[in-house]
Formats: C-alpha cells, structure tokens, sequence
C-alpha cells in the first residue's frame, strides 16, 4: 500500500513556540554597517520598508516581529501564508526585477547569494537602495547563524539573539532523539523540476549534513551530487533510496503520488515500490528557518518509526 506523508505549513508547525512571532520589537541597533558576501560594505540607517529576496529571510523578519515592514517579498516566501500572500511579489529568487523592487520604493532589501541576477542587485544600488547579501549558510548550524546575522543588520540583535536561542533548543532536542534511533535508511532528497526532471540534492546544498544528523545515510554524495544535480533514472536506480523526500509543489504539479510514482526511475526504486515518500512544505523543507526544530522532529518521527 502506497503511503504520502504530506506535511504542510499549518500541520507542520503545530508546536506553537516557533510558530508564533517576537513581541514587534525596535531597533535600537541602527545604524548597522555589514560586510557582505558579495564583498560590499553595506550601511543600513532604516528598516521601515524591508523587501526580502527569499522565503527563509521573510520568514525571519516576520518572526522577529517586523512583518509589518516587510513590502515586497519573493515567490518563495510563503510562510506565514495568510501574511506573505498579500506581499507584492519581486519574482523568484533566482530570477528577480528591477522594477519590481524600485517601485516598492525600499530602504533595505535582504538577500544572499542565490539572489540572482547580479545585474538586478547592482541596479537597485545604484538606485541609493541598500542591499545586504548574505553567504549560503547551510546545516543544521544554519538556522541560528542566519537568525543573528538577520537580526544584527535590523539592529534588534537582542530579538535575534532570544529567537536563535529557541530554535537551537528544539533543534537540538530533536538530534538528541535522533541519536537513539536504531536505523539508518537510506535517503534521496529530490526536487520535482518537470514532470520527468528530477533534482537530487547532494553536497553544498543546505541539506549538507542534515540527513546524517537525523540518523539515516544521504545517498545524494555517493551518486556524484555536488548541488542540485539533474538526475537520469538509471542514477537514482542505483542511488536504491530506502526513502524519498520531497518538495510539496513539485510533487502536486506532478499530480500527487501516481504522477510522481510515473516520473522515470522512481518506481523501480525500494522507496518507490513501498510507497516511502514523504512530502514536505517547500519553505520547511528547504529554508532552515526558524522552523527548522519542528522539521527535524517531523523527519526523525517520518524515518524512525521504531522511536514511535
């Protein structure tokens, strides 16, 4: 019997410590200069109107207490659902507008590296509009690092400081349950770009290390994965994952299970003949963001069922 375990926003983050913003604080921190990772020196004077260049730094501001000056965000940033829904939209993070931003009129854009392309970022300052680029930060240290360095360039890095102290708590909670678990499936984590295009997540990805600190074996590294890789049928055969993870929106534009079961490959996998495939909201699982704790439960939970 073919079993989905669908995790989405509202069911994953029903623990509600993570969930719930900051009391809206000041920021008594400003001005803030940063040097980012792109090498620009960045200072920033005024956060009144935030635009956020990916979903994990929108849902950082958000849960600092600053949503409310949060104007425009990218088609990533959709946690919380009922908030960013009515953000303007910036395009996606890899493939963002000019315009888009300007209009916004901002006096802080966040982002990283991945915002792209770097020709968007060098118009918006030219435009007096100051732009931090963070570096990639990526697991299961990520959450709290990037919390604080978001939190410092708002100037409330009291506030950054409390929210990545919470997180780091239930993060480590969670890999403390992890160390007691018995076994060790092995995992492929794939993103659904086309109906017969998979990604699998391997090496300097954010998920760097995160599936071992859950207690089961990535078989991203040993396929050849260095980044999202395209990955032909016959590679993910011989990848012979216990259990495929994967992002919700692609797995629902691929019309669920049966059409996922159908992209070339997955089916003569173990996890495709058992049905092991889990769903996961896209922001939860690829963000590590400041609801990182309840995704790392929810895989312990999903990949040990001996721990109950």
């Amino acid at each position: 019997m073919i079993v989905c375990l669908l995790v989405v926003a509202g069911a994953a983050c029903g623990d509600d410590t993570t969930d719930a913003t900051l009391t809206a604080v000041t920021t008594p921190g400003l001005p803030v200069t940063y040097l980012g990772a792109d090498g620009v020196t960045t200072t920033i004077t005024d956060v009144s109107r935030i635009v956020t260049l990916s979903g994990d730094f929108s849902e950082i501001v958000w849960t600092l207490g600053l949503g409310g000056n949060i104007v425009g965000v990218d088609l990533s940033s959709v946690y919380p659902p009922e908030e960013m829904r009515l953000k303007p939209k910036v395009g996606v993070e890899y493939r963002l507008l000019t315009e888009a931003i300007l209009t916004l009129e901002p006096t802080l854009v966040i982002g990283d590296l991945d915002a792209q392309p770097d020709t968007v970022i060098d118009q918006v300052r030219a435009a007096g509009v100051p732009v931090v680029i963070f570096p990639r930060f990526v697991g299961v240290d990520a959450p709290a690092e990037k919390i604080r360095a978001a939190a410092g360039i708002l100037g409330t890095a009291a506030a950054g400081d409390e929210l990545a102290a919470r997180v780091q708590a239930e993060i480590d909670a969670a890999l403390a349950l992890a160390a007691t678990a018995e076994s060790h499936p092995r995992v492929a984590v794939v993103y659904l770009a086309t109906q017969n295009t998979i990604l699998l997540l391997g090496s300097n990805t954010v998920f760097d290390g995160i599936l071992e600190a859950v207690g089961a074996v990535d078989v991203g590294p040993p396929a050849g994965a260095d980044g999202f890789v395209a990955l032909t049928p016959e590679a993910l055969i011989a990848a012979a994952p216990d259990v495929i993870i994967t992002a919700e929106r692609g797995f629902n534009g691929a019309g669920g299970m049966e059409g996922f079961l159908g992209v070339p490959g997955v089916a003569q996998t173990p996890a495709g003949q058992n049905g092991a495939v889990l769903v996961y909201e896209d922001l939860l699982l690829l963000g590590l963001g400041p609801r990182t704790g309840v995704l790392l439960a929810q895989l312990i939970h999903d990949l040990h069922p001996e721990l109950g």
